[in-house]
């Protein structure tokens, strides 16, 4: 009998399998192979002790704590599978290898030449993500190369194990939140909105929490504790991103727009003509200007570019 349960991590609804005591799949939803190999015997047991074990492994991990030991996990697949994902096991938390590298390792193990291209399937039919890292192996110059859950939750994975960025929707946004959040907010304008005055920053400041308290979705991205930055989202809308000017460089504004995008839906914005530095961000992650205004939002003479993604 096989047995499944469901997993509400930040990168999307996940599925877990188990034979009853260990862990044998692990797939985000709509990812390549979904749900590869599981048997037609399928009952839904949320409350396993295994799937206890792993949502709690999971929910210490995308929290950026340390999970502690793996859940015990079972493969089902050819011996040469077992192989490869067992060598994935092998890769330290934070550290990568190239796939190179991982067949080198193979062959060593095997004692006899290994295709690299049969190496590079395994990885990608690697049925329990996230728990077996295989977004862990990198292309031969450092590139991310292809990951069944796709690029954007394998960059999001080596930033949380790497840089300790984690990024979460804040369902609950009491004061303290609110405040991090504003401040972070007042950075971000002084170091990117010279066009503003202070008696500029000052009034929109005192209108920055309803707005947080407003938007449907808001995203909440953490380094080491500290809030660096947030993306509020209205539908396909994105309302607003700003980064700490402490941050910047460090990949957090990519993160909070592909999660806006892959996760929400998100295919339009608007942006400050004067902010040129935003506005070449969001034309490198592939938006578009297809209309402008004279004055912002609350009727300021400060145009706005409505962008789209194609």
């Amino acid at each position: 009998m096989t047995y499944t349960a469901s997993y509400a991590s930040p990168l999307g609804e996940a599925l877990l399998a188990s034979d009853g005591s260990a862990l044998t799949g692990l797939w985000f939803a709509g990812q390549k192979h979904f749900a590869a190999g599981l048997a037609e015997d399928v009952c839904e047991e949320s409350d396993l002790p295994v799937f206890e074990a792993v949502r709690a492994w999971l929910d210490a991990y995308f929290a950026g704590e340390e999970p502690g030991p793996l859940p015990p996990v079972a493969f089902a697949g050819t011996p040469f599978q077992h192989m490869v994902w067992e060598e994935l096991l092998r890769i330290p938390r934070g550290e990568t290898c190239t796939y190179g590298d991982l067949v080198q390792h193979i062959g060593e193990r095997r004692g006899a030449p290994t295709s690299a291209r049969a190496v590079g399937t395994a990885v990608g039919r690697n049925p329990v993500s996230v728990i077996v890292p295989c977004h862990r192996v990198l292309g031969a110059s450092g590139a991310l190369a292809g990951y069944a859950g796709g690029v954007w939750r394998k960059r999001a994975l080596l930033a949380l194990e790497q840089r300790g960025i984690s990024i979460a929707e804040a369902a609950e946004r009491p004061g303290t939140l609110v405040q991090q959040l504003t401040e972070v907010w007042e950075r971000s304008v002084r170091a990117t909105h010279a066009f503003l005055s202070e008696d500029d920053i000052v009034r929109l400041r005192g209108m920055v929490p309803q707005a947080f308290a407003e938007v449907p979705r808001l995203l909440v991205a953490c380094r080491a504790g500290r809030v660096i930055g947030f993306a509020g989202v209205d539908g396909a809308f994105l309302d607003m991103l700003f980064l700490d000017a402490a941050a910047r460089g460090m990949g957090a504004g990519r993160l909070l727009l592909e999660r806006a995008t892959e996760l929400y839906g998100v295919t339009e914005l608007s942006v400050n003509e004067q902010n040129p530095h935003a506005v070449g961000f969001y034309e490198h992650m592939g938006f578009s200007t297809y209309r402008r205004t004279e004055t912002d939002e609350q009727g300021d003479p400060f145009p706005l570019l409505y962008m789209r993604r194609a």
